[in-house]
């Protein structure tokens, strides 16, 4: 990966500036004052800004994946790619739409990297005592960076799968651009460096050093012993994706699956959750209106031209005891106040429905917080570890727990004899309503499961992607074409060059 650093300079400093802490340096430090300076003052600054570096592209990863999953659409009419690629294809490598949810990620990257950078310079700068940290003051912060750069590899590796990505990228701006690795690879990268962040985390002491500043999202993981909560819950979601991967855990699943439950034990997992309140509980990214900060364009008004509901999430739901949908689905679409665009243009999708899970108090609210990972999620992460490592009764309850608490709906009828099929199948329609407009779930594990044909193209001719594609600029640099070697999707493999 090619990236100069008085870009990367500058992306660091941006994002410090972006979030809506008090800093108390206003002068930001500089890449190189930061790393041949760095005062707890100015590391505390650059931390501030690793954590709102971290959201960045989350809104875009939930609504591409999500059109490519056909849960919802861009219909804003002013970018055609937006629906274009991703519902008739192909998706392009340069396209505005293909071509994304990449750079952004390897710029957060090497923001972390010059952190750590600075942070081992603390250890051996010549900075007055009250500056210099603590070993466990250190290992704390480094922990929380090496987790927050796996977050990044993770959602680098879903949108990229079996095309794998690179890892080795802190290297010289002059050096060849970092080999691509395979998917089973990337993520025992990740899995390293979560593992690393444990440890780290241990060693961390009681707090974080002072003017680290967790942001509200991550309220409940304020200290370095509850952050490994985080970390683990991030480490089972790891496990659980590599053992689906090509190649996952070498042809083991069974370890991958079982590291994963012992990850979740660590986690914040609380398995026996009845109430919203309950599943809700987790790690979110936080928005705000205040100035130089994000918002959550993902809030959309219910009479607003942007994003809507497919119809289909309606219609696939399944019915309570009483008859009414699935209570997810009720919760999280309402319908349009203004269907001008009923349908737009060459996109025969009506514009009828609109996702109201960001909305606060029945309103569209720019401030709402997006889920990194909630406790929903990891239930629904230990029936599958716990299905395919052979505690399929265990694997029952867990998704009976989320249907009739979260879904209110019957009892699964899946039993400890359905063949594994029957089991996916219900495992994805949770995982779909759970987590639906949250991260790209349904079209993800469509993929992971080989069941992508099960996701309707919703138009004629239309398509649904496989993966997005390696962006241009790294075909180009590796002197590679991009073609549509994987059907519908533009795009070098530098695997297999």
């Amino acid at each position: 990966m090619r990236t100069r650093r008085s870009a990367i300079a500058a992306g660091l400093l941006a994002l410090a500036a972006a979030c809506n802490f008090d800093i108390t340096n206003t002068n930001q430090p500089t890449l190189d004052d930061l790393v041949a300076n760095p005062t707890r003052a100015k590391l505390s600054a650059a931390a501030t800004g690793l954590f709102a570096g971290a959201r960045g592209g989350i809104q875009a990863l939930i609504w591409r994946l999500g059109s490519m999953g056909r849960e919802g659409v861009n219909l804003s009419g002013n970018n055609q790619p937006d629906f274009v690629e991703p519902y008739f294809g192909p998706v392009g490598a340069g396209g505005s739409f293909g071509g994304t949810l990449w750079l952004d990620r390897y710029v957060h990257i090497r923001s972390v990297n010059i952190f750590l950078q600075a942070l081992a310079s603390n250890a051996t700068a010549a900075l007055p005592a009250p500056d210099r940290l603590s070993a466990a003051e250190a290992a704390g912060a480094r922990g929380v960076a090496n987790t927050l750069k796996a977050l990044t590899f993770l959602y680098i590796i879903q949108t990229r799968g079996s095309l794998g990505a690179p890892v080795d990228v802190d290297r010289p701006v002059d050096a060849d651009p970092a080999p691509f690795v395979t998917e089973d690879s990337v993520y025992g990268y990740i899995l390293g460096l979560l593992n690393g962040a444990n440890a780290d985390l241990a060693a961390g002491g009681s707090s974080f050093f002072t003017g680290f500043q967790v942001p509200p999202g991550l309220a409940a993981f304020a200290t370095p012993a509850t952050f490994i909560k985080f970390n683990r819950a991030l480490a089972a979601k790891a496990n659980v994706l590599r053992a689906t991967a090509l190649n996952g855990c070498g042809g083991t699943k069974a370890t991958c699956y079982a590291a994963a439950l012992t990850a979740l034990g660590a986690s914040f997992i609380d398995p026996a959750a009845t109430t919203a309140a309950a599943f809700q509980a987790g790690a979110y990214f936080d928005f705000s209106t205040a100035s130089g900060d994000a918002t959550n364009g993902l809030s959309s008004p219910l009479n607003e031209f942007t994003f809507y509901a497919l119809q289909s999430n309606l219609s696939d739901a399944q019915l309570q005891p009483g008859g009414a949908k699935d209570q997810r689905v009720l919760d999280k679409i309402a319908a349009a106040t203004d269907t001008q665009r009923a349908l737009l243009g060459s996109i025969p999708i009506p514009g009828e429905l609109k996702f109201t899970l960001y909305f606060t108090s029945g309103q569209a609210d720019p401030s709402h917080p997006i889920p990194i990972i909630r406790n929903e999620e990891l239930i629904l992460l230990r029936s599958e570890a716990n299905w395919f490592g052979g505690s399929k009764a265990q694997a029952i309850l867990d998704l009976t727990q989320v249907r009739q608490n979260s879904g209110k709906l019957p009892a699964t009828t899946v039993t400890a004899v359905s063949p594994d099929s029957v089991f996916v199948k219900a495992l994805m329609y949770e995982r779909r309503y759970s987590l639906l407009w949250e991260q790209g779930t349904r079209w993800t594990d469509a993929r992971r499961f080989g069941r992508l044909t099960d996701i309707p193209v919703a138009v004629p001719s239309g398509n649904v992607p496989s993966v997005m594609p390696v962006p241009q600029s790294e075909c180009d640099a590796r002197g590679l074409t991009a073609s549509e070697v994987i059907p519908d999707v533009l795009t070098c493999t530098p695997l297999t060059p």
